[in-house]
């Protein structure tokens, strides 16, 4: 798009009695001169909007409006930018107030006077290109939305218009005008002069009922009210902590892509969630949304929707169970920036199914379509972002987009590998399992501490590193030894190293095969370690069966672990600083945690595998009598010895 099509015009509202602000203001200033963290709301505006190009801005005040014009002449001549202030006579409401204007030519910006923003105008002038109207909402999620007005969009387009104080009887999508707005001269020619209107409740309904187009721009870019003390507030804090211009759309940043069933909310088995009474929230799971968020993550979720396709549910039907669970998960502050879903069901058969939707695609988990997608259309960073899943499907959809796959011990617990699609040549591995979506989000934010110290060490060695490092991390069972594992070689990828994270769990016996009498390092397979390490340093390859955690048995095929390109290899196991190979490691971690933590993880990790609690009980006995005393004999060689029990769970 050329810069003929670029927004240069804005209307700032800005008049109104100030009433929610009063207690801020005194009725001494008018709300829009109101100081948020020192600076003025409207000079926070205008300097964002003459960053973006804007060269003409109007405002029109109101209340104590003669105030405005002195207040900000001198900085319209720093910014280099035309100011002209026009100050209502008689309050006209929001949208009434507009046709005291001359007309205008070309898009402009609508804003009101109390709303902190931080938008990419050439993004959203992109968008009006592509979807003309005479007026754009801007629209965003919020986390309070069955209080807030909501607009319902087909097709990029508005559908419907939900006010906040009309009864509503369903949940409906979480997409709430953000006050900012993009009109054309088709806008302020359907106005009536001088009549008070407000936008909500009379001009966008008169539109709508006239079928004049009105489009949805969604992003997820920061904009917030601040015109009550409470919303003043946390935009200060916002501030203060950079989070406004950080999710800008010229900002990349990390996104945590969300399955839905099983993982946000409990999977009700047969064919899914077909109803809203259906969706009930997993524990903590709109924490681990909210989590993510504010550590500044986007937060999207993928999800496969196969009941369109076998006409279980329809397009309303369906916004009806995805506003339920925005709205559940909105209640504990959790907002999804974006829900992509796929429609479509490969297999025939079902009475009321759609035939157009009964197809191969390339959406459905595992494929990628719909990741793809949202890093085609939101400013994703794809190296550090991650997908949690509770099914193989999942996983898969995350290796091939080439992301981090963390699974989930809820929903399938992984345990889907007869319905992984026989196509697929191999069934993928999660990264790491964590016991539910707040601890693999947890994880997500602490990562970069988690493996901080090691990361550190090895980096200081590599430049005199003659060939690939060799470093093993062990401890004892439920330490967190593969998930501090997994942190240094995120790390250590991100920093441009080369690295191989060999998991030495793969070779652990089958429960099959288990003698009675086997000891610790037996059922290990540690005799096998010398070998591996050999193999490691000569060839660079390795294969290694695949032993199931969840089913104690071994999968189908090998892996070949491939290390002659890598400049560190991670050696993970309880046994991987063994005696048989410390002097062939160059470096040694120990991982451990107190015998409490140690519990609680072993019977959630046993739990998970179908184990009674009496059965796992016995079995916890045993490992502290037998295993214990034989991992730590690893601890007196380990360079470096560590306790993650605050970081990881």
């Amino acid at each position: 798009m050329g810069s003929e099509n670029a927004i240069r015009e804005a209307i700032i509202i800005a008049g109104g009695l100030g009433t929610r602000a009063r207690s801020m203001t005194g009725d001494a200033i008018p709300k829009a001169l109101l100081p948020l963290d020192g600076v003025p709301i409207i000079l926070r505006q205008i300097h964002v909007l003459a960053r973006e190009g804007v060269q003409h801005v109007r405002v029109l005040g109101g209340h104590l409006g003669g105030q405005l014009e002195p207040a900000l002449g001198p900085e319209a001549e720093k910014l280099g930018i035309t100011i002209d202030v026009f100050v209502e006579t008689s309050p006209l409401g929001t949208a009434g107030c507009l046709t005291t204007l001359d007309t205008i030519a070309g898009d402009v910006l609508i804003v009101y006077g109390d709303m902190l923003f931080d938008i990419d105008l050439a993004a959203l002038a992109r968008h009006r290109q592509q979807f003309p109207a005479a007026l754009t909402i801007i629209a965003h999620p919020n986390d309070h939305p069955r209080t807030s007005d909501l607009v319902v969009q087909k097709s990029g387009y508005l559908q419907r218009l939900l006010p906040r104080k009309t009864p509503r009887d369903a949940d409906w999508r979480n997409l709430v005008p953000a006050g900012l707005y993009v009109a054309s001269d088709r806008f302020f020619e359907a106005l009536v002069p001088g009549h008070t209107a407000d936008m909500i409740h009379d001009v966008i309904p008169d539109l709508l009922e006239r079928s004049i187009p009105i489009a949805i721009y969604d992003t997820p870019e920061y904009i917030k009210d601040a015109g009550s003390p409470n919303r003043h507030a946390a935009a200060e804090k916002d501030l203060r902590q950079d989070r406004v211009h950080a999710v800008h759309l010229s900002v990349r940043r990390p996104a945590v892509f969300f399955d839905c069933d099983g993982v946000l909310n409990e999977d009700v088995g047969g064919h899914g969630v077909v109803h809203p009474d259906q969706v009930k929230l997993i524990s903590r799971a709109g924490e681990a949304v909210r989590l993510a968020r504010e550590a500044g993550f986007l937060a999207v979720a993928v999800t496969n929707r196969p009941q369109l396709a076998k006409g279980l549910l329809d397009e309303s039907g369906l916004d009806h169970v995805l506003g339920r669970l925005e709205a559940e998960l909105a209640e504990d502050g959790g907002v999804l920036d974006r829900i992509y879903f796929c429609p479509h069901h490969p297999n025939k058969g079902f009475a009321n199914e759609v035939p157009a939707l009964k197809i191969d695609c390339a959406c459905r988990k595992p494929g990628d379509l719909m990741i793809r997608q949202a890093m085609a259309e939101l400013p994703i960073e794809k190296t550090k972002s991650i997908i949690i899943g509770d099914s193989l499907r999942d996983i898969g959809a995350g290796r091939k987009a080439g992301i981090w796959a963390y699974g989930v011990r809820t929903g399938y617990g992984l345990r889907d590998e007869k319905s992984y699609p026989a196509a697929q040549t191999e069934i993928p591995r999660a990264d790491l399992v964590f016991d539910t979506v707040y601890d693999a989000v947890r994880f997500q934010c602490s990562y970069q501490d988690i493996g901080q110290a090691l990361f550190s060490a090895i980096d200081a060695r590599l430049s005199n590193a003659a060939g690939p490092l060799l470093v093993s991390i062990c401890g004892r069972s439920r330490s967190g030894k593969s998930t501090f594992a997994h942190a240094v070689q995120r790390l250590l990828s991100e920093a441009g190293r080369r690295v191989l994270r060999l998991e030495l769990d793969r070779w652990i016996l089958p429960l099959e095969h288990r003698r009675p009498a086997m000891n610790a390092e037996e059922r290990n397979r540690v005799e096998l370690y010398p070998e591996i390490v050999r193999m490691l340093r000569q060839s660079g390859q390795v294969e290694a069966p695949c032993y199931d955690a969840a089913s104690r048995g071994q999968q189908k095929g090998t892996t070949i672990y491939d290390a002659r390109d890598a400049e560190v290899i991670l050696l993970d196991g309880i046994f991987a600083g063994h005696a048989s190979i410390r002097e062939d490691v160059d470096m040694a971690a120990f991982v451990e945690a107190s015998q409490q933590t140690l519990l609680n993880r072993f019977h959630n990790f046993y739990a998970w595998k179908g184990l009674t609690p009496a059965d796992a009980e016995g079995l916890w006995a045993s490992r502290i009598q037998e295993e214990w005393p034989r991992i730590d004999l690893q601890r007196t060689s380990a360079d470096i010895v560590i306790n993650l029990e605050e970081a990881i769970l």
